[in-house]
């Protein structure tokens, strides 16, 4: 049976599996501020513990109590198992856009392991798809630098999905450099992965069944023809734009007129 206290916040601890890792200060001084004005809205849910009680639900609410110096906070007290309290705090999380995808990677494998690897069990505890839970722990098997740059929020989650799917890592690190630099798309980042797997294939500088002496070394450039001069480039020197399919013709008109030699009169132009 749920009961509705007030306890002190100093009775109250964080759980030791605590799922964000990162709080924006400004945030909670906000709510606190709010908090004072207003008064608490939605009470935070606790469960007993060995010495006072332990958070389950509403971090952001419970930090703001304390900056703001409110001794006391209205308390949902439930008597929850490890799993069930784990659960609760995984939804309240998932329900705010802000958190990092990261702590929410690190929060649903924990999750998994509570339910034995059930992907369809733990989509119906946080209320999502099996595709979420699964994209979501694919974050785990990210190298450390991806990862990095999903938590500075500086590459879409959909874009790393996608890049992450590249197996030579040096390639995967080249086009996930690109992304950060330009900010390209989903369906950019799985124009790089069809190019990739385009190595793969026989005949292909990445496949398996060409000689072993033919194997080059680690890649030091990924080729990219230009479609302005036709030529090869270094990769990392390029940039991608996007350009509407129905204006394609005033492209390819420039692309015409730039590749044309120019003649000996404008060469001299504006000479003596």
């Amino acid at each position: 049976m749920n009961d509705i206290q007030e306890i002190f916040t100093d009775k109250i601890k964080l759980p030791p599996n605590n799922m964000r890792t990162h709080i924006d200060r400004d945030e909670i001084f906000e709510l606190a501020e709010d908090i004072k004005k207003n008064g608490l809205i939605s009470p935070i849910t606790v469960r007993p513990s060995a010495d006072g009680y332990e958070l389950v639900a509403g971090q952001r609410r419970y930090l703001a109590h304390q900056f703001s110096g409110i001794l006391k906070i209205k308390c949902i007290v439930r008597d929850l198992d490890d799993e069930t309290a784990f659960g609760i705090m995984t939804s309240e999380n998932l329900a705010r856009v802000d958190v990092n995808p990261l702590d929410e990677a690190n929060h649903i494998a924990r999750l998994m392991e509570y339910n034995n690897n059930d992907v369809k069990k733990v989509a119906q505890i946080i209320s999502r798809g099996e595709k979420y839970v699964r994209d979501r722990l694919a974050i785990g098997t990210m190298p450390e630098y991806l990862q990095e740059f999903l938590s500075k929020k500086e590459i879409k989650l959909g874009v790393a999905l996608v890049l992450n799917e590249i197996t030579n890592d040096d390639y995967k690190h080249t086009y996930v450099l690109q992304a950060v630099r330009d900010g390209v798309s989903i369906a950019q980042a799985e124009a790089f992965l069809a190019y990739y797997k385009s190595l793969l294939l026989p005949g292909g500088i990445l496949a398996e069944n060409i000689p072993r002496e033919n194997i080059p070394e680690a890649p030091q450039i990924i080729p990219f023809f230009c479609a302005i001069d036709g030529q090869q480039y270094d990769i990392r020197d390029c940039k991608y734009v996007q350009i509407y399919s129905g204006n394609l013709e005033y492209f390819n008109a420039f692309v015409s007129a730039f590749r044309i030699p120019p003649t000996e009169t404008e060469l001299n132009a504006g000479g003596n």
